[in-house]
């Protein structure tokens, strides 16, 4: 990052006009957070991809998923056979295109947010050096780099998948042959112009945005920006002022290592937004149906087959993974405001360094045991056929589910999310168990020079002193 953030002029005679650098202006956290981002990106990135992918989310919000709300319950076939019209409207949507584009903007926008989560770690570091001679060193080009190629390929992958399942058109009619239909169908979808026309307008915006990100990669290379791969030193004139929130990201970040300071934030995110607004409305539809006509039978068919709902189960592993977290961070807060003036760093740093294993210990078992409840209560794929008894039917009875193939596909990615999160926090553990037994954290390094500048002052006064006897 350049020295020079800021510039005025000081007009003392209007012939003369002098242009000053202001190294001693202090700036706020997030304003030092934006600096260090607008100093890495181009024109694209500091205004076209973000206002793209903000009116993707308006659109997707707004207008999509109203276009497609309760669509099984308008999708029709000529036939009165149960089960028929539910294994049809699986073959022709096997994966929802709102809630594919969700999975696709989620993933769009996380890249960014570990990108910001990484800039939040090194201006904590420059707040914690700033009163001494040391310099901070970062990769931010290369995270930042890293960063669109991961939104590069998201984007490319889901087109590809948009094109390989629904193609550029939604026909109004499809002809359906899969059992339990006695013979090829029918089958009617409704609203079919309007959902080409939006399926249209989001595979547009996702190729604007490959050729954006495309640009911008390339005017980056061209620009030669005055980096190099060992790391650039970021430290600036300018200081960052040390309010409470940044003393508690510096106690956080004494600890944490790379992967726990912005992957797994990140990782939660992602996971609470995909509960929200992509696995509840698909599970919400319970739609089973069994080939039988005597009343009473599906529903103790449904309680035997999901005692639990799966989106509630999903729910409540969300909220128990966040709650370890969000008691560390309270008790995080808990020491900086009963910090006494003779307790050192030193001891604030011991107490939460044993708080911030147990909320890693506390997440990886919680992740373990629902990812294994999960596969012994639901399994890891969702069949589409549940051949059943209950003491309410007089003879098994073949059930069939709504969706299958989209709420396997989500089973699916619930389950490498959290095998993901135990793999991230154990990997976390060992590397913040290393970084404090052989490194030096900034904050130390701050009161050492504290200590050593005391002595050199006083030395200094000694000498005054001398010098007038």
């Amino acid at each position: 990052m350049s020295k020079r953030c800021f510039k005025v002029q000081d007009l003392k005679h209007p012939s003369q006009k002098k242009t000053h650098t202001m190294t001693s202006q202090k700036l706020g956290f997030l304003s030092s957070v934006l600096c260090k981002w607008h100093a890495q990106a181009t024109v694209i990135g500091k205004s076209l991809l973000p206002v793209l992918l903000l009116i993707r989310f308006v659109i997707l919000g707004a207008a999509v998923q109203t276009v497609w709300l309760n669509d099984e319950g308008k999708f029709q076939c000529n036939t009165q056979r149960p089960g028929c019209e539910v294994t049809c409207f699986d073959a022709v949507t096997p994966l929802s295109l709102p809630r594919l584009w969700t999975l696709q903007l989620v993933l769009v926008l996380a890249p960014g947010l570990v990108f910001l989560c990484y800039l939040i770690h090194l201006t904590n570091q420059e707040t914690q050096v700033q009163r001494g001679n040391d310099e901070v060193k970062g990769h931010t080009l290369s995270v930042y780099r890293a960063c669109m190629a991961f939104v590069i390929v998201v984007e490319v992958g889901c087109s590809a998948a948009q094109w390989c399942l629904y193609g550029f058109e939604l026909s109004t009619d499809f002809s359906c042959g899969r059992s339990p239909c006695p013979m090829r169908v029918d089958c009617f979808l409704s609203h079919a112009w309007e959902k080409t026309v939006f399926l249209r307008i989001m595979f547009t915006a996702s190729s604007v945005s490959i050729l954006l990100n495309v640009v911008e990669a390339v005017c980056m290379l061209r620009a030669k920006l005055r980096r190099t791969d060992g790391g650039e030193t970021l430290q600036s004139g300018s200081q960052v002022e040390e309010s409470f929130l940044s003393r508690l990201l510096a106690l956080w970040h004494s600890h944490a290592g790379f992967l726990g300071k912005t992957v797994l934030p990140v990782l939660q995110l992602v996971r609470i937004v995909l509960v929200g607004a992509a696995v509840q409305p698909v599970w919400s539809n319970n739609y089973f149906v069994c080939n039988t006509l005597q009343p009473g039978c599906s529903s103790p068919g449904y309680n035997a087959v999901f005692p639990f709902s799966v989106h509630r189960y999903w729910t409540l592993q969300v909220v128990f993974v966040l709650a370890p977290g969000l008691i560390y961070f309270s008790y995080l807060v808990h020491l900086l405001v009963t910090q006494k003036q003779s307790e050192t760093g030193t001891v604030i740093k011991r107490q939460s360094l044993w708080a911030y294993l147990g909320f890693l210990s506390a997440v990886v078992l919680l992740e373990l045991g629902f990812a294994v409840g999960q596969c012994l209560n639901y399994g890891v794929l969702l069949p589409s056929m549940f051949g059943l008894y209950t003491h309410q039917c007089d003879d098994i009875m073949k059930c069939y589910f709504s969706q299958p193939t989209e709420k396997s596909v989500f089973m699916l990615i619930m389950l490498v999310l959290a095998l993901l999160s135990v793999l991230l926090t154990l990997v976390e553990m060992v590397s913040s168990q290393c970084m404090v037994l052989k490194t030096k954290k900034p904050w130390k390094k701050h009161e050492d020079n504290r200590e050593n500048s005391i002595p050199c002052t006083e030395m200094m006064s000694n000498d005054k002193e001398e010098g007038d006897a």
